[in-house]
This record gives structure tokens, sequence and C-alpha cells, in this order.
């Protein structure tokens, strides 16, 4: 385990964006067996989710939730000194998709901008990031995205052969804002084991396989076992090092990947499950963003001006876990927004494999 203490380092807003689109999941199960879709949805907790039209990119959620924060007043663009930006579904191999929402946003040149290809544990590594150049950096505020479109998929000439895992993903990203602050700190205990990088992979359609299906069955077991293990003893330990025990938490925030992992987790850490806050059952499983989603989905109507400690946990795709907990005021997270911008790079879509505009 790696903990880090960040001192004076703050979370200090939290917004998040999601398609239009509502997708009813049992209209997709391929199985019209009605006990099996039953079953499905009694297991994975996911009735509904939200997909992204082809126009629309992990990055263009990014963009939303960023705004959203920007437009409320938190930070000027000029301020913001770093810019990372989790994803495995970005828009481009190359440059980072940083890069573009960098643009976009209208940060300036004395900004750091970067991806980070990771998935579920997006949340705690990204903060952490974050606020690890902060601590050591003449930055004063950060801003760090999340988000992927595994709902949406890729468009392909082929049809290609896929697995039903692509049932449980919604598309959504966030905006996390991270700033210098001598009031505030949070900790954060990080982990990964490449041994089980084959549980959760996508292993075709980059550079060592060019070709094949877009996803393939995961180790369904293998992730349990590793979830409801590693999750709740990591929980434990961050507790006991930072003399803190599962009462002091307003909420526990899982990763929402269904709803026997969560349920297993609060159980084995002693956690109610009406502290639990859940939004996987609207939004499915939406990887290295469901973390930061499901505490907008809780508290970003509210209009109370209190602050809620909070105990969160993302974990999966490495494999990779960490803890991460912190104190927000409810004001500072914002409600959820419905992304509707693009982007349009002007780079023509109809190119066959030469480069050639396809009439």
């Amino acid at each position: 385990m790696v903990f880090s203490n960040f001192e004076n380092v703050k979370i200090a807003a939290v917004a998040a964006a999601v398609p239009q689109t509502v997708i009813d999941v049992a209209s997709e199960l391929d199985n019209p067996d009605p006990k099996y879709i039953k079953n499905f949805m009694k297991n994975t907790g996911i009735m509904k989710k939200r997909k992204s039209g082809f126009d629309q990119t992990a990055a263009d959620f990014s963009y939303t939730a960023s705004k959203q924060i920007m437009d409320s007043g938190y930070y000027i663009p000029e301020e913001i000194g770093v810019l990372i930006n989790i994803t495995q579904t970005p828009d481009y191999r190359t440059p980072s998709t940083a890069m573009t929402l960098q643009k976009r946003l209208g940060l300036s040149k004395d900004c750091l901008a970067f991806d980070v290809n990771l998935g579920c544990s997006g949340f705690v590594y990204g903060v952490s990031l974050a606020a690890s150049i902060l601590k050591t950096s003449t930055a004063t505020k950060g801003l760090v995205t999340v988000g992927d479109t595994l709902a949406r998929g890729r468009r392909r000439r082929k049809k290609v052969l896929s697995s039903n895992t692509g049932l449980l993903f919604g598309d959504a990203s966030v905006a996390i804002l991270v700033e210098k602050n001598t009031d505030y700190g949070f900790c954060s205990a990080l982990m990964s084991d490449g041994t089980g990088h084959k549980a959760l992979s996508i292993p075709y359609g980059a550079w060592k396989h060019p070709e094949g299906p877009q996803s393939i069955p995961g180790d369904d077991i293998t992730v349990f076992n590793f979830t409801i293990s590693e999750v709740p003893k990591l929980l434990e330990e961050y507790m006991k090092i930072t003399g803190t025990k599962i009462d002091d938490y307003d909420s526990l925030v899982l990763h929402q990947a269904n709803m026997m992992i969560l349920k297993n987790i609060a159980k084995r850490v002693g956690m109610s499950m009406d502290k639990v806050p859940i939004c996987l059952d609207r939004y499915g499983n939406t990887s290295g963003c469901s973390v930061p989603l499901a505490i907008v989905d809780k508290y970003g109507n509210l209009e109370d001006d209190k602050e809620v400690n909070l105990l969160t946990s993302s974990f999966g795709v490495g494999l990779s876990w960490g803890v991460v907990g912190f104190k927000i005021n409810v004001k500072d997270i914002l409600p959820l927004t419905e992304g509707t911008d693009t982007y349009d790079d002007g780079y023509p879509d109809n190119l066959d494999e030469d480069g050639v505009i396809e009439e």
C-alpha cells in the first residue's frame, strides 16, 4: 500500500455529466428469457443506463462537467496549473485527450496536461496524483477529469464479436477541482496487482493486437473474489492509519460495479446500506467516474450548506484499487448535467484504410 497524507490540499468541487439518451437494459439483453433478465437485473442492480451517440466522446462530457465548475465561479482558466484526464476511451491514440480539453477550456500554456490510462480506479488515483503535483509545485489549482464511453463502443465497418459485459456499462464523465487550501487535507491509500491484468481486459484494437473484438468476457469469479477480499481489507487499514472508524463517515461511496459487490463490501466493513449511495441502477457501471457520479447523484441537488465526511473506494481493471477519505461542503457538489457539447476537430470520418475520403 502507498499511503499519502495531502495536508493543505482540498477537493474543492465535483461535477458530473451524462448523455441524454436513457437505455432500458432489459431491452438490450439478447436472452429473451424473462427469468434470465430478472436475475441479471437482480444480481447487477442495473435497470437503466445512459448511452452517448457517435457524435460525442468521453471528452465532451468531461468538458461539460469542467465548464460547469468554471461557470459556477470555482476557477478561471488561468488558475488551473494541472489537468489530468483519466480515460480508457480517449479521442485519439495521440495526442492525449487532455490537450484538446486544455484548448476547449481555454487553459493557459502554464498548465500541465496529460492523460492517464486507468479504468475503475480512476478517481482515487487521479485526485491523489493531482494533489501530489500541487504539493510539490507552484500550481495552486488542478482539474481531474474522469470518463469513459464504454456503452457507446466504437464505430466499425465490419461487425465484430463483443461480450455481454457491454450491458453493464453506462457512459458518463466527471470533473473534480483540487486546490491548495490551508484549512483542509485528505488522505489516500493505493494498490495494484498486475498479475490480474487479464481479469478485465480489452486487448484488441491497439498496437499489439490491432484487429479483434471490442471486448472479451472478464473473469467474473476472480474479480468478485479480489474485490470482496482486498477492498474491505484496504478500507480497514486506511481507517486504522487515519484513526477513524466507519461511523465517522456520512457515506461510504464505492465504485458502482454491481449490487452484490457493494453489499458484500459494506457488510464486511460494517456500513449500513442506507449510507452507501447507489446510482448504478440508473446509470450502469460508469467505470472510473462512478464514485464521483454517485456523490453528485446523492448530494448534487441538495441546497444544504453543510460539510459531509466521505469515505470512497474505487477498484477494478488492472487490477488496481484505492481509498480516499475527504470532507466537502454539499454546496460544492454540483447538480448533475446532461451533456450536449460536441467538438468538431476538423478530421473527416469517411476515410478508408489508405486515408482516402470515401464517396
